[in-house]
């Protein structure tokens, strides 16, 4: 599954036919098995049922109650593999850990005992030969877990979310990422399509090694890039019809920083590729701003 494309998560608040959220994009589902050491969703199976025959992907989720504590959380773990197993979730798949606060789950501890509650878990799942993702909301992420040793150790595997605004959102407005390394997967809205489900979009391929046979073609050579103009002049044109909308820059790492106006023109340095995109230097290393968003007048 190539990356930008829609999933939902669901637990036992949700329906068991996913038919509403397959036609309305969905490519994949990420449900909701288990809770602390001894709750299990009772909708689950007929959930994964439904999936599969949407042709949706299926991962799954345990919401965590161990806070801080090793001990528990490797319990957890070994509650919500044993229960991914009944479950039939594939091993191409990603075992999710939300831990956030919620259902006696503190998250007011050191950010060093949360990050090694967090790993214990994961390492548990890992060891079971599934993929481990961690899930949460930015402010939780940066406040109280060390994400860098996370994804240090499992790669890209956050999934995080943030809202732009309460309500229906449809689309995912980029102007609005939370800034943060490791992010695999953004959950950007509680309302997708006016369906009551969260929306998440994948900025990763999640599903890379499918196991698919691959057979070993001739290289087929490409041609030659026409050199880029590294310098010239840019117009960032009014957006949405909204003279007040601006532009959000980025730094050379893909951090977001400063704004822009629309209907201004701007000399630019240098030319690159930025979190994927093509972005124009303005001025220093931290004013980089993407080229979808401009047109090219020199």
């Amino acid at each position: 599954m190539p990356s930008r494309q829609y999933g939902v998560d669901v637990a036992a608040y949700q329906n068991t036919s996913m038919s509403s959220y397959h036609v309305a994009g969905a490519k994949y589902m990420i449900v909701k098995l288990t809770e602390g050491s001894s709750y299990f969703n009772p909708k689950a199976h007929y959930q994964i049922e439904s999936a599969h025959a949407h042709h949706m992907y299926v991962h799954a989720y345990h919401f965590a109650t161990f806070s801080d504590s090793v001990s528990r959380a490797k319990k957890e773990a070994k509650f919500f593999v044993a229960e991914a197993k009944r479950n039939n979730i594939s091993k191409k798949r990603y075992l999710w850990l939300d831990w956030e606060t919620g259902d006696g789950n503190s998250v007011v501890g050191s950010k060093a005992a949360n990050t090694k509650a967090i790993m214990a878990f994961m390492k548990v799942c890992h060891n079971a030969d599934y993929k481990v993702g961690l899930y949460s909301g930015t402010y939780v992420l940066k406040q109280h877990v060390d994400t860098s040793t996370i994804v240090k150790k499992y790669g890209t595997c956050i999934w995080v979310a943030s809202y732009a605004t309460m309500g229906r959102i449809d689309n995912p407005d980029f102007g609005y990422f939370p800034s943060m390394n490791g992010v695999a997967m953004w959950q950007f809205t509680d309302n997708w399509h006016d369906l009551n489900v969260d929306g998440n979009v994948a900025l990763i391929n999640l599903h890379y090694t499918d196991g698919a046979k691959t057979t070993t073609k001739k290289p087929v050579e490409k041609p030659k890039p026409k050199p880029i103009n590294k310098t010239g002049i840019v117009y960032a044109p009014v957006i949405n019809h909204n003279p007040n909308w601006k532009i959000r820059l980025l730094d050379s790492d893909g951090h977001y920083t400063k704004y822009i106006r629309t209907n201004t023109r701007w000399k630019y340095f240098d030319v690159k590729i930025i979190k994927g995109m093509k972005c124009y230097q303005l001025g220093t290393d931290t004013q980089w701003v993407p080229a979808k968003y401009t047109k090219i007048i020199e």
